[in-house]
Formats: C-alpha cells, sequence, structure tokens
C-alpha cells in the first residue's frame, strides 16, 4: 500500500463477536487521490466518511460478488464496520438483498456518529460497540448461531450439507434464510469466503492454499471469478492498491 494511505483495524468485544468482524479505517492524509481496489470477502459495510470538503456521509454496503476500483479523496477519512452475516438480522434489523453489489445512503446522525468522532478511532468504535449493543434485542436461534460459526471456522469451506447437518436445519430453509436476508445462496457466500480466506497464502507467495481447495484448477477459477486475476497477478499486489492484501500482516 502507497505510504500517504493508512490501513488500521480493531476487533469488537467478546458479546459483539459473533456479529462484527472488525472495525477498520483508511485515512488519506496526502493532497492527492489514491486509486484503490477492493475485492468480495464476504462482509456487509458500514462506511462512515469524512473529509475537508465534503460532509460527513454514511452508507451501508451490501454484499459484493465482484471487484471494484475506487478513489480515496485527498485529506479524507473512511472508518467503517465489517459486519457478519447474523449482523444483518440481529444488529441491523433488515435485509441487504436488495443492495447487492451496491449500497444505500444512510441518515445523518446514525449511532449517534458527529464530526468530532472522526478525530479518535478508538472512541469511534467504543461509541458503535455500545450502540450495536443496544440492538442486541433478540437472542440467537442457536441454528443461526451452529451455522454461523461453522461457515466462519471452516473459512468457507464447509459443504452445505455439513453445514445443514450440524445446524439441525435443511439446506433449503438455510438457503431461503441467506437469500432473503443477503440476495444469494450459501454456496456463493462460503465461496466467496474462500476465496478471500486464500489471500493470506497469497501474501506470502504460496498461489495454492492447503486448505479448502481440492484441486488448483478450481482454485485458479474462483481467483478468476472474483478477482478477474491470476493467483500469481493477485500475489504480485499489482500498484501497491489492493487493500484487503495490503492490510495483512
Amino acid at each position: 500500500m502507497k505510504e500517504t494511505i493508512q490501513l488500521t483495524s480493531l476487533t469488537p468485544n467478546n458479546e459483539l463477536s459473533p456479529f462484527i468482524e472488525s472495525f477498520w479505517a483508511i485515512i488519506n492524509p496526502s493532497d492527492n487521490n489514491e486509486e484503490l481496489a477492493t475485492f468480495p470477502d464476504g462482509g456487509i459495510d458500514l462506511y462512515f466518511f469524512h473529509s475537508t470538503e465534503y460532509p460527513i456521509h454514511i452508507s451501508l454496503v451490501g454484499l459484493e460478488t465482484d471487484s471494484k476500483l475506487g478513489i480515496m479523496p485527498s485529506h479524507s477519512i473512511l472508518f467503517g464496520v465489517r459486519l457478519k452475516l447474523l449482523a444483518i438480522e440481529y444488529l441491523l434489523h433488515t435485509s441487504v438483498a436488495e443492495i447487492l453489489n451496491d449500497q444505500m445512503t444512510l441518515k445523518q446522525g446514525y449511532a449517534g456518529i458527529n464530526q468530532e468522532d472522526f478525530l479518535n478511532f478508538s472512541a469511534f468504535c467504543e461509541k458503535l460497540s455500545h450502540y450495536f449493543s443496544s440492538q442486541l434485542t433478540t437472542p440467537i436461534d442457536p441454528r443461526k448461531k451452529v451455522m454461523s460459526e461453522l461457515i466462519y471456522a471452516s473459512k468457507g469451506a464447509a459443504s452445505v450439507g455439513e453445514i445443514a447437518q450440524s445446524a439441525h436445519w435443511s439446506s433449503r430453509q438455510i438457503n431461503r434464510y441467506f437469500n432473503k436476508w443477503l440476495g444469494v445462496p450459501l454456496k456463493s457466500y462460503c465461496d466467496i469466503l474462500r476465496f478471500s480466506n486464500s489471500f493470506e497464502s497469497l501474501k506470502t507467495g504460496q498461489l495454492f492454499p492447503e486448505e479448502g481447495f481440492n484441486d488448483q484448477s478450481h482454485y485458479i477459477k474462483l481467483i478468476k471469478k472474483y478477482s478477474h486475476l491470476t493467483p500469481k497477478q493477485l500475489a504480485q499486489n499489482k500498484n501497491d492498491r489492493f487493500i484487503q492484501l495490503s492490510s495483512m500482516k
């Protein structure tokens, strides 16, 4: 990642960990706009954007199934929350199926966030954590809890049958749940997770991960589907603009 771009992330507390993957920040303190690329990673994101030229803009970004190019304006700050699948029902209380590969603008003052909250990322995360804790008004359905835990623990490699059997929930009902709340079936969501979790191997130069794929040709096909690049091209972190790869240690 170019030196002008600053990347930061924090993990949620234990109460929110089933619903939130991370809080993150991208800051461009330079005088130049920066081009950045992102790839599907299975997250649903809340964006909180602020710059010297623009007021606060808050948006909810649905699940993405394709790579995207974007511009980070000069002297701008983008704080975000990467939500897991259960957050849609239990934190947002609204489906994101209609904003698949899209986003919607949220009202100013969402979660009580104002301009002063952009001065301190840790305080921003704490404020949002309190807000999200207040949204947890319904106990998690045990079936959905088991389903979610297995999906993330296996990094998307568990089959639909394995997930259905472990959760004691039929595959038809699970797919109905995914299509209703996310806009894609379970298999597609797991494929995205396998794709994004392969970044760890790619970052070390390993062009075929040790887990999650039975053969290399299937892996290459999946990488091309979601990035339009080969594993080798993706591993090279072309132009130092790939956010997910650049932020990995």
